[in-house]
Formats: structure tokens, C-alpha cells, sequence
């Protein structure tokens, strides 16, 4: 039987060998016929810029009534390095904030129905560089709440029960398809 198997094992790489030895004789080795090659035009989607998007920590979460947040547009934002006193969108909370903690690059912003829900959420994608900032700083944050800020405005304040990670967060909440819609906008196109 072994020696069966030891015959089989050489007439394999015999035939092996004469195939390498043989195969061009029988395949053309002029390469290929000359073929027509035009170009095809391609369409290019032109660069979509989002403004890096301001996480600031949140100090303080008050109450508010659309009357005492500031009507018409926001002022403008302080300088990165103080504080602020912002309104939600929907003008129901005033935040306190602290100094922006860092800025994420933002690659994409669209709003959702939750499933099984009457409400809807915000999905917003980042580059990889700020996914790992946002991990490493969410890390240091856990019991914290931070807000994700806009030209002085909160799109949304969520509370930090541990490290996020990743490229993709999701924002939600009791926002409406009109809340969601605005906070997604937003973060693309600004105010």
C-alpha cells in the first residue's frame, strides 16, 4: 500500500514538471491581440465639508421656557477656550457649559425613525481619528454628561454611562421628525 502511494506521489510530480516544461509550447506567447480601449467617463462626487463639531462638558442642565432662551438666532459662540451658556434646539433647556473639550470631524449626519417608536434620532459618522479622541475623552467622562454644540446651539447633551467607541453615534431622545431633521442639518450644514 505505502508503496502504491509513493508511485502516485512521483507520476504526480513528473507530470507536474513535464506540464511546466510543455505549457508554453501550446500557449501563444505573443500575448494578447491588441484590443480598442477607450476611456469611460466617471462620475465624481465632489467633497462634502463639515465643520468640525464642538463636545463641551456640561456643568449645569436648567429648565427653560422658549422665552428665556434667547430669541431669534443664538449670539456667537466664545471663543473655544471659555464657557458658554447655550439653548437646546427646541429651546427647552438652558446648558451651562465648560470649555470646548475637543472638536470631531464629522463625515455624515442623517435623522431615523427609532423602530418601534413614535420618536427619531440623528446618526452621525466621524473619521477615525475623532472616534478614537471621542473614546479616550468619553473614558474620562463616565457619570458626566457632555453637549455636542453647533454655532451656540445644543443639538443634543447625553449622558455618559461609559466609554463610546467607534465612528458612529446615534443621538436620540423624545426628538421629533422635525427636532431630528434640524439637529441633522446642523451638524452638516451648520445653522
Amino acid at each position: 500500500m505505502i508503496a502504491a502511494l509513493a508511485s502516485l506521489g512521483i507520476l504526480a510530480m513528473v507530470g507536474t514538471t513535464l506540464a511546466a516544461v510543455l505549457m508554453p509550447l501550446f500557449v501563444n506567447t505573443r500575448g494578447p491581440a491588441p484590443r480598442d480601449v477607450s476611456a469611460l467617463p466617471t462620475a465624481t462626487t465632489p467633497a462634502v465639508y463639515i465643520a468640525p463639531l464642538s463636545v463641551r462638558p456640561v456643568d449645569q442642565a436648567l429648565v427653560a421656557t422658549p422665552e428665556q432662551c434667547h430669541p431669534g438666532p443664538p449670539p456667537p459662540p466664545p471663543p473655544p477656550g471659555e464657557p458658554l451658556v447655550a439653548c437646546d434646539v427646541d429651546r427647552k433647556a438652558e446648558y451651562h457649559l465648560g470649555p470646548v473639550a475637543l472638536q470631531l470631524e464629522l463625515t455624515s449626519a442623517t435623522s431615523f425613525k427609532l423602530p418601534l417608536s413614535q420618536f427619531y434620532g440623528v446618526q452621525m459618522s466621524m473619521d477615525a481619528g475623532s472616534g478614537t479622541q471621542f473614546g479616550q475623552y468619553t473614558g474620562t467622562q463616565v457619570g458626566k454628561q457632555v453637549a455636542f454644540v453647533r454655532d451656540g446651539v445644543v443639538l443634543a447633551a447625553a449622558s455618559i454611562s461609559q466609554p463610546i467607541s467607534g465612528e458612529s453615534l446615534q443621538l436620540s431622545g423624545d426628538f421629533t421628525a422635525e427636532t431630528a431633521e434640524t439637529i441633522a442639518r446642523m451638524l452638516r450644514d451648520g445653522t
